[in-house]
């Protein structure tokens, strides 16, 4: 038996939500994340369990008689796959207090950012609208490998992918939040904001079903 690369599931679907709409195989996957061993078959039923967890999508491609009839599978995520990794990775139910906690919070933006006041907030995640701004940020910025993917740093970039959406949002709303960034996170934030108003005017009908959730789910913060 081969011996397991170092990664972690949250590494494969970081490299996922970096590259899309990209799909890729197994040995692109983890030439995204540093690993060189990403061809050997443990990397396969790792990949296949994630998808049985609608963790990520297999696009299977019939290759006919080329490499002996085997097929070629590529890996990718949709909207409902970010719904469900916002929910099994970002969303935890504490058993001794009760109560759900989210384990990444933020302070980005302190005094609005409670995902645990919303059971509706993976729908924001997964929402169309925003499965289309992701695609359309990363092809603005597309993932280049240098390396090994830090763990630490794992859960920051996931949550910044992920609720980037909402949070474009709800800074355009309330612009007094925009007097707590650092002259950095503006320059920042006025790129994420160019994307996303191009993504507004490209999508009008999925924008609009995604602001009526945000308005629903988070009157009560903006």
């Amino acid at each position: 038996m081969p011996k397991s690369a170092n990664y972690a599931d949250t590494e494969i679907l970081l490299a996922l939500i970096w590259t899309m709409p990209r799909r890729m195989t197994k040995g692109q996957l983890g030439r995204i994340l540093g690993i060189k061993s990403a061809g050997q078959k443990h990397w396969r039923g790792r990949l296949e369990k994630l998808g049985k967890k609608n963790l990520l999508s297999i696009e299977t491609l019939n290759t006919g008689e080329l490499f002996f009839g085997s097929p070629i599978l590529k890996y990718y995520l949709t909207e409902e796959n970010l719904e469900e990794i916002w929910s099994q990775y970002f969303i935890n139910y504490d058993s001794r207090h009760g109560r759900v906690n989210d384990p990444f919070l933020t302070p980005f933006s302190t005094g609005i950012w409670n995902v645990t006041s919303s059971p509706g907030f993976s729908k924001l995640v997964g929402s169309k609208f925003n499965y289309y701004f992701i695609c359309a940020k990363n092809e603005t910025n597309p993932a280049i490998p240098l390396g090994r993917i830090h763990k630490e740093k794992i859960w920051k970039t996931m949550d910044a992918v992920l609720s980037v959406c909402w949070k474009t949002e709800a800074y355009g709303r309330k612009p007094v939040l925009m007097e707590t960034l650092s002259p950095k996170q503006k320059i920042g934030y006025n790129t994420i904001k160019a994307i996303y108003t191009k993504q507004v005017e490209a999508h009008p009908a999925d924008y609009d079903k995604f602001a009526t959730l945000f308005e629903k789910n988070f009157k009560y913060y903006v």
